[in-house]
């Protein structure tokens, strides 16, 4: 069964369900969770991952402008007492600016993504380990071109569908996850959303029992455009991230620093009571 991506670092990079999804490093989300048979065989890179997600970090003085530019670099530098790691990703799009790899560095690739978009409805997304195929997902998009629903498997037998429901409004407001098998699909978990007056996540509830609440810089227009348009964003930058399952709750603040023509070029966050840093940052 795909372990749950765990909330914004690794929960979202659930190990994401990555409440990443919503804090403004969609990659992260798309890394965390669909990298669900890389983590199991490192569940310590999982770990760091879902708890430096969910860091929090302060606000830089600059805003940044509404400025379509497309990364060509992506790097994660995840530091701690007992792990640390820094993996530089290179990004490529098509004409309509959608992501189509996402390939670490240097060759050959220890983790590569490859989108192909097979129709206006649906697209795939094949993820290597070291250029041997880990997962195939298949994902279908609605009238609207966000996400409708998935279906994935992977190289340890596993197969895992999703649904997505929106309200009135569009919003995401839940996901349903299964299990797949020859005998159809078993449902195995949901998760939901709630939001506030301007349309950002200010909860995310998972029924295995995860929850994250959400704060946002509200002078910080979310502007970061990865190539992913099929998944929802913020409407502004997260300022803290604070997810709770079972225990003493974790929080997250996010430091973002701009350059002069105000894209964001590294996202900090830090959470002292996890001993973790992640620290995100983007090459134009």
């Amino acid at each position: 069964m795909r372990n749950s991506p765990g909330v914004l670092l690794l929960t979202h990079l659930g190990f994401y369900r990555i409440n990443e999804y919503f804090t403004g490093s969609e990659f992260r989300y798309q890394i965390l969770r669909k990298t669900t048979a890389i983590m199991k065989k490192t569940p310590l890179f999982a770990v760091l991952l879902v708890i430096s997600l969910f860091t929090t970090c302060k606000k830089s003085n600059d805003s940044p402008s509404s400025n379509g530019s497309l990364p060509k670099t992506y790097t994660e530098d995840i530091r701690s007492s007992v792990f640390n790691s820094v993996t530089t990703y290179n990004l490529t799009f098509d004409g309509n600016n959608r992501i189509i790899s996402m390939a670490a560095i240097p060759e050959p690739s220890i983790v590569k993504f490859i989108y192909k978009y097979t129709g206006s409805t649906s697209l795939t997304m094949d993820l290597y380990n070291s250029n041997a195929l880990s997962i195939h997902e298949i994902l279908w998009l609605n009238a609207s071109s966000r996400m409708d629903s998935t279906f994935q498997y992977n190289d340890t037998d596993d197969s895992t569908t999703e649904k997505y429901i929106y309200n009135a409004d569009k919003q995401l407001v839940q996901i349903k996850d299964y299990n797949y098998s020859s005998a159809g699909a078993e449902f195995d978990h949901t998760t939901d959303y709630t939001y506030d007056n301007m349309g950002n996540v200010i909860t995310e509830s998972n029924s295995n029992g995860t929850s994250t609440s959400y704060t946002y810089y509200t002078d910080l227009p979310f502007t970061l455009n990865m190539g992913q348009p099929f998944f929802p964003l913020p409407k502004y930058f997260i300022k803290t991230a604070t997810s709770s399952s079972g225990g003493s709750p974790l929080t997250a603040t996010h430091f973002y620093t701009f350059d002069s023509s105000n894209r964001l070029v590294k996202d900090s966050a830090s959470s002292p009571a996890a001993g973790v840093i992640a620290i995100k940052s983007y090459t134009y």
